[in-house]
């Protein structure tokens, strides 16, 4: 740790998100000028959420995930998932102390749960990568930065496919507004007016039904009425238990579950991607579509940052400051301890350590703007928070990968 160039650590996490904060304040501007309304707004909303986000995410989970990666680095899911769960936790304990509703604190789990993996830990690693401090991730002597590197971006890519697959699914049921228990279901009552006890109903049954009528015609009847029955339950069933994932499905999500599941078939992997595969000009342009989903994403932001209303920022301040502790102190010093204390179970690789402890820490994701976005909520405090946040990154962020790589040199 001594080797290492404070300054030039501290320089390359603020390179790394100095550009999502301009794209922001380009965004800024463009909505102060007029250039971006919010009918604008509104319709490059709706070309990110249906077109550049899947492309993005189809394109960059399908090239990068197998079968064999996802069995040998089983320690990043199931940390992934414990960090979730205590993160949506945190996000409870802040709704009781800051005595939200129920909305504005699922709208604060959002901002914890579903932090910044990809963008702004590979731009942490690309300049820990020129800096002393590689050598801290190095494996062995035999390891070379580049290779450690190029691993810990595979690391990375693989934490993102988790990400996606529970901001896309749990993140849009957070945002999406209250149900007001005025759904439809489907009775017995409303599909089969025959058996109902009204009059009318009873004065059909016993013209039909009479004691001429054969008992074989009375059983008939009866078995008729209760298969019918049955039927109109299990139709009930079915739709209670489909209700809800219909509502979570959104094009992000089906474009990342495609992704896993053309990456982990070897078939389907080698027909769509490699200079020779057949479909390869699909991927190819879903590659360049992809591409721009997170500077427009970015510039949205800003842009939604100046129609917020002054008022509703200041109502805001607990809610930032709060997702900012948890985000930066809270989950970073648990993330950490829990991989200390259980690294000797899984990979000897400090990158991997690294990359096991930068899931539990960072910023929210620019994603949560698209999870507004998508659900039509929280879509200005979403802008807000998400611009206060990468506005103070730089200089926490410093802090917290150098106290990660103190850790981990002291435990290598």
């Amino acid at each position: 740790m001594a080797d290492m160039n404070i300054y030039s650590l501290f320089l390359s996490s603020i390179q790394s998100t100095s550009q999502v904060v301009l794209l922001c304040l380009t965004g800024y501007v463009a909505a102060s000028l007029g250039v971006i309304n919010n009918s604008i707004q509104k319709s490059l909303s709706q070309l990110i959420i249906k077109i550049f986000m899947p492309c993005l995410l189809l394109s960059n989970i399908a090239a990068d995930i197998d079968l064999d990666t996802l069995i040998r680095l089983w320690p990043m899911p199931t940390l992934y998932i414990l960090f979730f769960i205590l993160s949506g936790a945190l996000g409870l304990i802040g709704g009781k102390l800051l005595k939200l509703d129920v909305s504005s604190t699922k709208f604060m789990m959002t901002g914890i749960m579903f932090n910044n993996v990809t963008s702004l830990t590979l731009g942490l690693l690309e300049g820990i990568e020129s800096t002393d401090a590689i050598n801290i991730l190095l494996r062995d002597k035999l390891d070379s930065p580049k290779e450690a590197v190029k691993r810990g971006m595979s690391y990375i890519l693989l934490a993102t496919l988790f990400g996606n697959l529970s901001r896309w699914s749990v993140g849009t049921y957070l945002l999406k507004k209250e149900s007001s228990q005025d759904e439809i279901v489907i009775t017995e009552r409303q599909q089969l007016p025959v058996f109902n006890d009204d009059n009318e109903q009873q004065r059909q049954t016993h013209s039909l039904v009479s004691e001429r009528t054969p008992l074989i015609f009375k059983s008939i009847k009866s078995i008729e009425k209760k298969g019918v029955n049955i039927g109109v339950r299990i139709m009930n069933f079915l739709r209670r238990i489909l209700k809800p994932i219909g509502e979570i499905m959104n094009p992000p999500l089906y474009a990342a579950l495609f992704a896993l599941i053309i990456g982990t078939i070897p078939f389907l992997k080698g027909t769509f991607f490699g200079v020779d595969a057949p479909l390869y000009f699909l991927t190819r342009t879903a590659e360049q579509l992809g591409t721009i989903s997170v500077p427009l994403t970015l510039l949205t932001l800003g842009a939604q940052v100046k129609t917020l209303p002054s008022e509703n920022g200041k109502e805001l301040v607990p809610q930032i400051l709060y997702v900012t502790l948890s985000r930066f102190v809270i989950m970073p010093i648990i993330g950490t301890i829990i991989v200390v204390y259980t690294k000797d179970y899984f990979l000897v690789d400090p990158m991997f350590w690294f990359i096991l402890m930068s899931m539990s820490s960072g910023p929210p994701a620019v994603n949560c703007m698209n999870l507004a976005q998508i659900t039509g909520n929280f879509q200005g405090e979403m802008a807000t928070l998400l611009f206060y946040t990468y506005a103070a990154v730089g200089p926490l962020m410093a802090i917290l990968v150098m106290a990660m790589l103190r850790v981990i040199a002291e435990n290598k």
